[in-house]
């Protein structure tokens, strides 16, 4: 049988792979699910259509389209229900979603997949920290740490880990190694000023929050972190300051609105305290609403 523009013959894997090689990402997966429909056991085919959907799936999340992004991985993953690097990539995907259980699910499989692996190790303790399962995510971050404990943002990870199990002291350590690892970044400054707050050191903490806005002057979360220790010690026209410019920083972020609300009603700005707290209310609200919606892919969350 003669052969049409140069490709081998149609249904053969050969075909396929020509049609993946020459960029023709779409056709491709066609062929390798017509390979997969007769015989459901081709490795080859499952290799050839897991790497298509990966770049298919690529170019969908570089246009900011998560959705086609994670429809392309969970069709791929149909054809291909046993691919490791496959099941990393859906779940790492699934967790920036906020499909947190999905997540779970797809990373412990993979886990299963290839026991001992780092990334795996390391995005499962970034799942469970997302559900609040902190017992599970410390010992999966300190598995990692085993095998690579020079990484500043596993110890970022972990301090995060010990920051929700209110293990204060813990959670300070873990930051000043990462900000040791790593000294130019932001994060982890913010994070050990943030900290710092919760335990009410607020000269530390200001220290912290200011070196964050040395590196991002519109940092809002160290906006806040300065109004509010400005806020608890009753310095309300400084609360004022810095949360006006946290909330033009981060107009998305609840607790600017909320403290910036509480100070103006310290001073008897009535009116403006209440719109802030009005939209902090609503803020809450939504976040909530979000939460409760945006766990779970294919059922109820319980």
């Amino acid at each position: 049988m003669a052969m049409q523009s140069g490709l081998p013959q149609a249904g053969s894997l050969e075909r396929a792979d020509a049609l993946r090689k020459d960029g023709k990402w779409i056709e491709a997966r066609e062929a390798y699910e017509a390979l997969l429909a007769e015989s459901t056991g081709n490795v080859a085919a499952q290799e050839g259509e897991v790497l298509v959907s990966e770049r298919l799936a690529l170019d969908a999340a570089r246009k900011n389209d998560g959705d086609t992004a994670l429809v392309t991985l969970l069709r791929a993953q149909k054809s291909a229900p046993e691919n490791a690097k496959l099941l990393y990539d859906l779940g790492i995907l699934e967790d920036q979603m906020r499909l947190y259980h999905d997540a779970d699910a797809t990373l412990e499989h993979a886990a299963k997949l290839m026991p001992g692996d780092a990334n795996v190790l390391y995005a499962v303790a970034r799942v469970k920290l997302d559900l609040g399962q902190l017992a599970t995510a410390e010992q999966k971050m300190q598995e990692y740490l085993k095998l690579k404990p020079d990484d500043a943002s596993a110890h970022y990870g972990l301090g995060r880990v010990f920051r929700q199990g209110l293990k204060l002291d813990q959670a300070k350590a873990e930051f000043k190694r990462c900000i040791e690892l790593q000294p130019k970044q932001t994060e982890g400054y913010y994070q050990l000023g943030d900290t710092e707050l919760q335990a009410d050191e607020y000269a530390d903490a200001l220290a912290n929050f200011n070196k964050t806005l040395e590196r991002n002057p519109a940092h809002g979360g160290a906006l806040v972190g300065i109004g509010i220790i400005y806020f608890k010690q009753k310095q309300y026209e400084k609360a004022i300051s810095a949360l006006e410019k946290a909330t033009r920083a981060a107009p998305d972020y609840q607790p600017g609105h909320y403290y910036l609300g509480l100070s103006l009603a310290r001073l008897g700005r009535q009116d403006e305290s209440k719109h802030e707290l009005e939209i902090a209310t609503a803020m809450a609200e939504k976040e909530s609403k979000e939460s409760a919606n945006g766990l779970r892919l294919n059922e109820q969350a319980p």
